[in-house]
């Protein structure tokens, strides 16, 4: 079965209606960054969310 999921931030841009969808805020997505030691957006190559909540990122390196 596939996993359902949702661009949180593409190419270091957040995807704001995404996150509305969700009913998320974007500091909220900026504090999900932090927790892993990611402080800018710009070097997010993706950010998505899985449908249990699971966020996963890949940075620029």
């Amino acid at each position: 079965m596939a996993t359902q999921m949702t661009y949180l931030i593409r190419k270091g841009r957040i995807e704001h209606e995404n996150l509305i969808r969700i009913g998320r805020t974007e500091p909220w997505i900026r504090e999900r960054l932090q927790d892993l030691e990611v402080y800018d957006i710009r070097q997010v190559r993706y950010a998505l969310l899985d449908e249990n909540g699971t966020l996963h990122v890949q940075v620029r390196v």
